[in-house]
């Protein structure tokens, strides 16, 4: 059975549609030692984001989950990691609604495509 990267992906299958490296690489001026330097701060802020998502919705805090959810889609953003962006964007849009009915749904679906997302980086960075 194909991996999630594998199986969505029309590019390489190593990091699949979840990380566009061209893209990536273009914003950062085809600077791939940049990029790597962006993934490892990738590595070690979004535990803590993910961390802060999942706090604010156990504390219905509709504030803190605005912004843990726009960090993450900003840091994101940057890979271009748009399957994580979106749902980063989606929870943040909950949070601004106020209505967090949703809310834990969507942090669950953050954790799945942060969870692709560090496959996929993981794969970029063993690369070469």
């Amino acid at each position: 059975m194909k991996s999630t990267i594998q199986s969505r992906s029309g590019g390489d299958p190593r990091w699949g549609d979840t990380l566009d490296v061209k893209d990536a690489l273009e914003r950062l001026g085809n600077d791939e030692e940049l990029l790597r330097d962006i993934i490892q701060i990738y590595l070690e802020d979004s535990p803590a984001m993910i961390e802060r998502i999942h706090a604010a919705v156990a504390a219905a805090d509709a504030n803190d989950l605005q912004r843990a959810a726009h960090s993450l889609k900003g840091l994101a953003a940057t890979l271009s990691a748009a399957e994580v962006v979106g749902v980063a964007q989606r929870l943040e849009h909950i949070a601004a609604s106020r209505n967090l009915t949703d809310a834990s749904s969507a942090a669950d679906e953050v954790d799945g495509r942060v969870a692709e997302l560090n496959e996929a980086v993981q794969a970029f960075l063993r690369r070469k």
